[in-house]
């Protein structure tokens, strides 16, 4: 019984939220036919989506789930029966075209993802590896670039993606951030460096680290974002799109594999990677500021050809790539979602000077080239694919990235009636209420303008007489009954003549109301209008002086006659020497050591000659 009085309770609330609805809705009266054919098909989801699109329309939050599903917006309207559908995209077509220009850009944000007819179907781009671009009409190239960049942006500004490419080497770099615009959430995923130091979780949601406990986590303005494993998430908008993260890393360095999937059919697109307007032919155009084409470059030779000529092309289109092609969609700082550390901003991650050298397959030597193709065919690689495969497996030992698959959440799955509605909110959040308080509108006071009305006389009623005897009243001296031994004796009563007196009714008195003369308020005196006194301007002549003339005065030098000095000679003083004792402490003798006896050598001397006379002449 408890069950049922339950389900009624919420079945009321949920009728009257239809009745404040059609009384406060943004959309106007055209909408509530529109909320009648969803709560008819279910009262609880058709309630909930029916308050959700009125929110996306006016940009803001969306109520929290009240059912187990975690479907957004676009997934519950794709949910609903094909017959309700036709009717609801019929009668938002209708109001799109008939409404005024405010009401018009409202449904037309409603426009964009109920339009999407069976034969609209979502097409992929995706950028991967060191790292390789897919557009979403099939464009491939490699992008070795250093910068963040706009990676896909919808003309009507609901879907907003950035990427942020890190340098790994001289020649190669890596997707290590992506930032997002999700329906008027800004999300943040960080490979590497944390922009606030906590390394604990790479998700950021306006700013804010974020932990996603279980497999989802609901986004204020409608979007999701689920987690299949540790650091691998999709990113689901509540239009539609949707984006996967896929985390790898080489080198020591974190990096994303990146794909997104849009529907090409309900809004215009610009970004690396591409248009999606299903010519490949124009996706790497460079265009001016009039939206004509500056350049186009793509004879691009054929990629992983060993053609001598193939591989020089190929280095011009990578160069054109890296230079004019990447600084169309350079982001500025007022553009840019990332968070940024102290005193950064999006200059501090950007090298157009990079990469130094351009490598192609053509560079990687035969014994890398043989074993990564072999590895690459053996996971069913082919085309484009295998080529990219070769050439990050062969230069980094990246893994080979296959292309994903984003499965769709309300392919084959039954939704049961809601038979008590239960909130489905992230865990420990706040109710809907509690964190978005429905400001309090006081009731304007509304002037009496009535007449102020004069207080009324009041009319007394005649005092009726107490019935009695005619002619007498009792007296009101009479004793008090008095009893005795013998019996009761009753007081004997005077009775007094009184003669009867009319009761006077006094006539209320006329007043006449105070009228209050109305205050005359004292004339303003206009100021005298003076006539402005004309003075003439008096012109004096200029008196012409003559200037006086002065002679200068002719100074004679005084020379000066140099003095003649006559040196002194100074006779040299003589000093004669002065004696000094000897100290008087006498000195000691130094010890004399006997002295050896000296051994005698024969002197030899040399013996004179000796002369002989001559005798001369006889």
């Amino acid at each position: 019984m408890k069950k049922y009085f339950t389900f009624f309770g919420l079945f009321a609330l949920a009728a009257l939220g239809t009745l404040h609805a059609q009384q406060n809705s943004a959309l106007g009266s055209d909408f509530q036919s529109i909320r009648k054919e969803m709560v008819a098909w279910d009262a609880v989801r058709g309630e909930w989506l029916a308050s959700s699109m009125e929110a996306m329309a006016d940009k803001k939050p969306t109520p929290d789930r009240n059912f187990p599903e975690e479907y957004t917006p676009a997934e519950m309207f794709n949910a609903m029966p094909t017959a309700t559908q036709e009717k609801v995209r019929g009668q938002i077509q209708r109001s799109t075209t008939n409404s005024d220009s405010i009401s018009r850009t409202k449904w037309n944000r409603l426009n964009s993802f109920t339009s999407r007819t069976p034969n609209c179907k979502p097409v992929m781009g995706r950028t991967y590896g060191d790292p390789h671009l897919k557009s979403f009409d099939g464009a491939t190239y490699s992008f070795q670039t250093v910068g963040e960049f706009t990676l896909v942006k919808s003309g009507s500004g609901n879907m907003n993606v950035q990427v942020r490419q890190r340098n790994q080497s001289d020649d190669f770099s890596l997707n290590t951030a992506v930032a997002m615009n999700v329906g008027g959430d800004r999300v943040c995923f960080y490979a590497n460096e944390k922009p606030d130091g906590n390394n604990s979780t790479p998700l950021r949601i306006g700013g804010e680290p974020i932990y996603v406990e279980g497999e989802n986590y609901y986004l204020e303005h409608g979007g999701t974002i689920s987690r299949s494993s540790k650091n691998d998430y999709v990113v689901t908008w509540p239009t539609g799109e949707r984006v996967k993260l896929d985390a790898s890393q080489t080198g020591g360095m974190g990096f994303y594999n990146i794909a997104v999937e849009i529907y090409p059919c309900a809004d215009n697109f610009d970004g690396i990677l591409g248009n999606a307007n299903g010519r490949s032919s124009d996706d790497f155009d460079v265009r001016n500021t009039q939206g004509g084409i500056a350049s186009s470059n793509w004879n691009m030779g054929v990629f992983g050809s060993t053609n001598q000529r193939d591989q020089v092309l190929e280095k011009e289109y990578l160069a054109f790539l890296a230079k004019d092609f990447a600084r169309q969609y350079r982001i500025s700082p007022e553009e840019s979602l990332f968070d940024y550390g102290f005193n950064q901003s999006t200059f501090a991650f950007t090298d157009e000077s990079f990469p130094r050298v351009h490598r192609t397959l053509g560079d990687l030597n035969d014994d890398d080239r043989r074993r990564a193709q072999r590895e690459c065919e053996r996971r069913g690689f082919t085309g484009y694919d295998l080529s990219a495969c070769v050439y990050d497996n062969g230069f980094l030992r990246i893994e080979p990235t296959p292309k994903p698959t984003i499965p769709n959440r309300t392919t084959g799955r039954q939704l049961d009636p809601v038979r008590t509605p239960s909130p489905n909110r992230n865990p420990g959040q706040k109710p809907f209420r509690e964190r978005y308080p429905t400001p309090i509108v006081e009731e304007p006071k509304v002037r009496n303008t009535s007449p102020i009305e004069t207080e009324k006389p009041v009319v007394r009623e005649p005092i009726k007489p107490i019935p009695q005897d005619p002619g007498a009243v009792s007296n009101p001296g009479t004793r008090p009954v008095s009893t005795t031994g013998r019996g009761t004796v009753k007081p004997v009563e005077e009775k007094v003549n009184v003669p009867i007196k009319e009761p006077q009714v006094t006539k209320p008195e006329r007043t006449e109301p105070i009228r209050n003369e109305p205050v005359k308020e004292p004339e303003i005196k206009r100021p005298e209008r003076t006539e402005p006194i004309r003075k003439e301007p008096v012109i004096s002549e200029p008196i012409r002086t003559q200037p006086i003339r002065t002679e200068p005065i002719r100074t004679e030098p005084v020379r000066a006659q140099p003095e003649r000095t006559i040196p002194i000679r100074t006779e040299p003083v003589k000093s004669e020497p002065r004696y000094t004792p000897p100290p008087s402490n006498p000195v000691p003798k130094p010890v004399q050591r006997p002295a050896s006896t000296p051994v005698s050598t024969p002197v030899t001397t040399p013996s004179k000659p000796i002369t002989t006379p001559i005798r001369r002449g006889g």
